[in-house]
Formats: structure tokens, C-alpha cells, sequence
């Protein structure tokens, strides 16, 4: 019998169909029939691992802004490595009481009072263990060596400070009091103990201008009982899962459930926040306001920060009923205005120094019985009164009987006072006399007079615009005094012309060439 020889290289031939899609689970096992099932399901397998469309695909970087080499299992592996051992700081609180000295700002631990990790990571380095800085010089003595952080403000080496009795921070000047942990040993690595290689924290506050750590006023940390949080350097696989609730370093008052605005109202008491120091609300932006509302939440009061456009302004609202104050003495170092919604009743006082400014109308009167208008008067004095022979300790009275309101108004017409006595002076020392000669034959209620005479006199006549026309104002013709009145309807001798400032007035009757023209002025 003759022997067939197979070549190897086409006894098992390639699939026939590729299928990089089949459902994950038991099947891809179970289901094979043939050598191309079990492939295909090992395809289908690997397009799942790869994530690309399909089982065959090359490996591309993630996208275009992350462009680097492709990440293969052992990459991976070792990338996976790195993320485990990387370098992390956490907080660690630790409920030990620590004394500060009578008269320090420092203090030196001592037995029971050290951090729980006790290896040293000393300086700028990597090393894991609680970090602290190199004291630079004499150990025992209040010193500034940080380890570089984030900001100035914010070393690594800085620890948090609470009262030991209460957990709340204490505070100098109204800022609160933090701590720089420092070592007696500049070894890196080392282990602290209160015997050899010892620790201290040195006190500090912020400054002034808020980027940079100053020490702490003696005064203001001696004696006090405390409790630190100081920070350890860890590998990221060594974080537990209370440090991403950073439970180490939250004050909660006691008792407290929720921290609230309310809450510390509500803990403060009527105790004052500090008493060896002021507290400072800051409103650190232009526009930014605080406010005190009712019940409605309707504004009561507002102080709003406007320093930079000078529009700074401390306001009682309008929901306000009532606005009381009871000082002894209120001063209004720039004076005041009043009614500042409408411009028409708006008066200052003050404002222009030793002035009472109206913009409208002022009225002086008094309320209720002793109305100016209806019970009360309006006396002037001031202070010569006192040192002259006038008895009546309330001055001048504007009037003492309402006859003379009606004497005035006959005399002067309703006029302001200035202007009744300006025509009362004239009056009681001269008299004005205008004579003109008529120059042109004129009908009767035509302009007589004018500018130099106008077109039908030869001179000017007075201004009769001032003063009541017919009280202050005699006119004659040839010799005979004449009637005036207010208009034409009013079938007087005479009236006024078109300008009295310029001397016009019209007759009601026809002048002729050659008769004369007089007018005695009283105002």
C-alpha cells in the first residue's frame, strides 16, 4: 500500500470566517465546535482587552494632546507601580495636651507628645515619615525654618493648633495661631525621641499682607494647653479611607452636628470674640455689601464697600419704621441732607459749611398748635440782642396781627420782603420824574413812548416795570393826573404798553402833536 505524505504547512488551514464580535460569557468555551469557533472567541476576547473597533487594531495614544508611546502590559505595570508609590501628605491629629511655657512661643515636646510616626522626613526631600524642618539655631529657641510648600504661607512642615480643652483655634490679633514643626537633628531619616534628636514647634501667625509666616507674640500662646495636627509623607497606596474625609484636621465645636453661620452665632454667646483685641469684618470688593434683613427678608440695614469710586454708603432701608438715636451727641461731620428722593425738597444743612441749603421752597413752621400757620410766630434774634436795652426775650415777631399782612399788601402788593423795603427807601428818599412832549398825532391804545422816545416822544420815559403799576406810578397829561389801569378792559384813562421796562404805555383816547407826557415814579 502507497503512503501519502501531508506537508505540515497545510494541514491546519486558516478560518474561513472571522467573528471578533461573539457575546462574552460561557459559550465562547461551551459553544466551540471547530478549531475556528475557539479562535474566533479568543478574538473576540482580545477586541474587548484593546477597546478599538476591531480585534486587530493597532494601539493608539488616547488623543492628539496626549501623543506619546504606546502603552503596553508591562508599561503598564510599571506605570501602575509608580501611582502605588507615589509621595502624598496627609494630616495627623493627635489628642495629646501640650503645655507651652509661662513665657514662650515655642515649646519642646516631651515624653507621650510626639507624632505617632516617629522617622524624620528632615528638609526638602522624599523621604517617608512626619516632615519636619532643620532647626537652623539653637534648639530651644523660637525659630523660622519651613520646609517649602505650596505658597510662603503654607510650608510643609506647618501644623495646625487648637485649644486642647475646647478644639477651637487660637488666635492673635483676630488670626488664628499655626506652628512650624522643627528637629534638633538635620539628619534625614532619623528617629525623634524626647531623649536625643527631639522636636519643638515654634508659633506663628500670618502677617499684615498675607504672604509670609511671622512669629507669634509671646503673650498670646504662653501658658496656653494645645493640641497639634502635624503632616506625615506617605505612599499613595498607604492612604486609609478616612484621609479623603481629611477628619484630621475638622473642628467641630462640641456638640455640633453641622457647622453653620447660625451655629457660631448661636456658641458666641454675648462673650466678645477677643478680649485683648478688635474683630474686623472686611468687604474686600467693589459692590460687595453686608446686610440685616426682617423676617420678610426686606432690607434693614446695609453697608456697602464703594472705596475706589467713593460711593461707600452705610444705609437704613426703607422697610425700616422707625430710626432712633439717643446719643448724647450726634454729629454730622460733613452735615446732612433730607429727602433725597425728590430734588425739589431736598435741604442741606451743613453741607456748605454754616450754610441750610433749600432747593425749593423753605418754610419754617412749627407742629400741631403752635403752627406758624395757624397758632404759632416766627420771632429773629441772636446773640447782640442779649447786650442791648431790647426786653423781649423772643426778638423780632415777622408780624403781630393779621391787619398788618393787609396793610403791607396795600403798600407794596404781595412782594417779597426785600422788595418792600427797597420800595419803601426810595420812596421815603426820592422820586423819579419823566416829562416828554408828544411828537406825533397817535390814536388812542397805540405804544406812547419807547426806547429814547420811541417813534412818538421826544424823550424816554421812566421804567415802570418795578412796584405795583398803579399804586407806584403817577401819570399826567398836560397837566391833569390820569386813571390807570391793569389792561384795556379795564376803561381807564390809561394802561401798560408793551414795555414798561422801556417806558410804553398806551391812552385810551388820542394824543396830539404838542401835548405833554409826566410820570411820577414811587418805586
Amino acid at each position: 500500500m502507497s503512503r501519502t505524505f501531508i506537508r505540515q504547512d497545510v494541514q491546519i488551514r486558516n478560518s474561513g470566517t472571522y467573528d471578533d464580535t461573539l457575546p462574552a460569557g460561557a459559550t465562547l468555551e461551551s459553544g466551540a465546535a471547530s478549531a475556528e469557533d475557539d479562535l474566533n472567541s479568543i478574538r473576540s476576547q482580545i477586541n474587548r482587552l484593546i477597546g478599538e473597533t476591531n480585534w486587530h487594531d493597532a494601539l493608539v495614544a488616547p488623543t492628539a494632546l496626549e501623543a506619546g508611546t504606546i502603552r503596553g502590559i508591562q508599561d503598564i505595570n510599571e506605570a501602575l507601580h509608580a501611582l502605588e508609590k507615589k509621595r502624598v501628605l496627609r494630616a495627623a491629629k493627635t489628642l495629646v495636651d501640650v503645655t507651652v511655657g509661662a513665657a514662650d512661643n515655642f515649646v519642646i515636646l516631651g515624653a507621650g507628645e510626639y507624632p505617632a510616626n516617629s522617622t524624620m522626613a528632615v528638609g526638602l526631600v522624599t523621604t517617608l515619615g512626619t516632615v519636619a524642618a532643620a532647626h537652623a539655631g539653637t534648639f530651644g529657641t523660637h525659630a523660622l525654618d519651613e520646609v517649602g510648600g505650596p505658597t510662603a504661607v503654607d510650608p510643609h512642615n506647618l501644623v495646625k493648633i487648637v485649644d486642647g480643652s475646647t478644639g477651637d483655634p487660637i488666635l492673635s490679633g483676630g488670626k488664628e495661631i499655626w506652628g512650624l514643626l522643627q528637629s534638633e537633628s538635620a539628619t534625614d531619616g532619623h528617629t525623634a525621641t524626647d531623649a536625643v534628636d527631639r522636636l519643638q514647634i515654634s508659633f506663628v501667625v500670618v502677617n499684615n499682607t498675607n504672604d509670609d509666616l511671622i512669629a507669634v507674640p509671646n503673650a498670646d500662646i504662653q501658658g496656653k494647653v494645645i493640641n497639634y495636627c502635624y503632616r506625615e509623607r506617605i505612599r499613595l497606596e498607604d492612604l486609609s479611607q478616612g484621609d479623603f474625609l481629611n477628619s484630621a484636621a475638622i473642628d467641630i465645636g462640641a456638640g455640633a452636628t453641622t457647622v453653620s453661620r447660625q451655629l457660631a452665632y448661636d456658641n458666641q454667646g454675648v462673650t466678645p470674640v477677643d478680649l485683648t483685641s478688635n474683630a474686623t469684618l472686611d468687604l474686600e470688593g467693589p459692590g460687595l455689601a453686608w446686610g440685616i434683613r426682617d423676617d420678610q427678608e426686606a432690607a434693614l440695614f446695609t453697608v456697602t464697600e464703594g472705596s475706589a469710586s467713593g460711593t461707600s454708603s452705610v444705609k437704613v432701608e426703607s422697610d425700616v419704621d422707625e430710626f432712633i438715636s439717643d446719643a448724647v451727641n450726634n454729629h454730622f461731620m460733613n452735615g446732612a441732607s433730607f429727602a433725597l428722593g425728590n430734588p425739589l425738597e431736598v435741604i442741606e444743612v451743613g453741607v456748605t459749611p454754616n450754610t441750610i441749603n433749600s432747593f425749593g421752597a423753605l418754610q419754617v413752621q412749627s407742629v400741631g398748635a403752635l403752627d406758624l400757620e395757624s397758632g404759632g410766630d416766627l420771632n429773629f434774634t441772636d446773640i447782640h440782642r442779649g447786650g442791648s436795652t431790647w426786653s423781649d426775650a423772643d426778638g423780632i415777631a415777622l408780624a403781630a396781627a393779621p391787619a398788618e399782612w393787609d396793610d403791607f399788601e396795600a403798600k407794596f402788593g404781595e412782594v417779597s420782603l426785600l422788595n418792600a423795603i427797597c420800595q419803601a427807601g426810595v420812596s421815603a428818599t426820592q422820586r423819579v420824574v419823566g416829562e416828554a412832549e408828544v411828537l406825533v398825532d397817535t390814536a388812542a391804545d397805540v405804544d406812547v413812548g419807547g426806547i429814547a422816545g420811541g417813534s412818538n416822544l421826544n424823550f424816554q420815559l421812566p421804567d415802570m416795570s418795578a412796584g405795583d403799576f398803579i399804586q407806584n406810578y403817577d401819570v399826567y397829561v398836560n397837566g391833569q393826573r390820569m386813571r390807570g389801569g391793569l389792561n384795556a378792559a379795564a376803561d381807564c384813562d390809561y394802561y401798560p404798553g408793551t414795555s414798561l421796562a422801556d417806558g410804553q404805555l398806551k391812552f385810551e383816547f388820542d394824543l396830539e402833536i404838542g401835548d405833554s407826557v409826566s410820570v411820577i415814579c414811587f418805586a
